[in-house]
């Protein structure tokens, strides 16, 4: 992976990262503007440094650094996504530093990439990496949200009404958006789980064994997250429930 164009891209990350932090202090759109075009402009940086990895072993990431360095872009990618679509400029405040925090140990391990087992190489792999990194992504941010969403309801609880409670979306909407979040979250690592029975279908023995112990991890964790879930929503009467959780 290209050091330098995902280097300048970590850069653009950080300063997007200040500059909405200070949209909560100052809510200039001067300053959500600067932080979308450097957000924009580090997510094109970050694409063709991904892309010219990984158009040479097979279309998917391969090893713990472009492992994170795909992280930390899907997880912005969503973030801008949302910033424009709601017009909130606030979720990048919360967004952009987790993402610059995911990134960095993808620079930290950039060295030379072992290339990919021969045995390893199935046509549904990329897919199935692909889509996990996704899931994996939609979670991230919705734990963004999640954080958004108590802090609010400290706010709305105590009745300190300050900084906080005039430049966070109202409590419906980040219910709302969590929500959604867990769901788009939930159904990827679901097909992440599919899209594995078939690739361990055409595996070796060991290899097998080493999917099976991850998707009864996947299992596991996706049960906990609908039992979490569940039991908030018993507490709590409602909506509030999924974004506790």
């Amino acid at each position: 992976m290209s050091q330098p164009l995902v280097s300048l891209a970590c850069h653009a990350y950080a300063f997007a990262a200040l500059v909405y932090l200070a949209y909560l202090i100052r809510q200039w759109e001067a300053l959500a503007l600067a932080g979308r075009l450097l957000v924009g402009g580090g997510l094109v940086l970050h694409g063709v440094a991904l892309a010219l990895a990984m158009s040479a072993q097979g279309i998917m990431p391969v090893g713990a650094a472009q492992g994170f360095s795909t992280l930390a872009f899907l997880l912005l990618a969503i973030g801008l996504v949302l910033d424009v679509r709601y017009r909130k400029p606030v979720i990048g405040a919360f967004i952009t530093p987790l993402a610059v925090t995911v990134l960095l140990p993808g620079l930290l391990l950039q060295k030379g990439q072992a290339p990919l087992e021969p045995h390893l190489r199935q046509p549904l792999l990329p897919v199935h990496v692909g889509i996990a990194l996704l899931g994996l992504a939609a979670f991230a941010v919705a734990a963004g949200v999640g954080v958004m969403y108590l802090l609010m309801e400290r706010q709305v609880r105590g009745k300190h009404f300050g900084l906080l409670f005039a430049r966070l979306p109202s409590l419906e909407f980040l219910d709302t958006l969590n929500r959604r979040l867990v769901v788009c979250g939930f159904v990827a690592l679901s097909i992440t789980l599919a899209t594995g029975a078939f690739f361990v279908a055409g595996s070796s023995r060991d290899l097998t064994w080493m999917m099976d112990a991850k998707g009864g991890g996947h299992v596991r964790g996706l049960g906990s997250v609908c039992l979490a879930g569940g039991g908030e929503g018993a507490r709590g009467g409602g909506g509030g429930g999924a974004s506790r959780c």
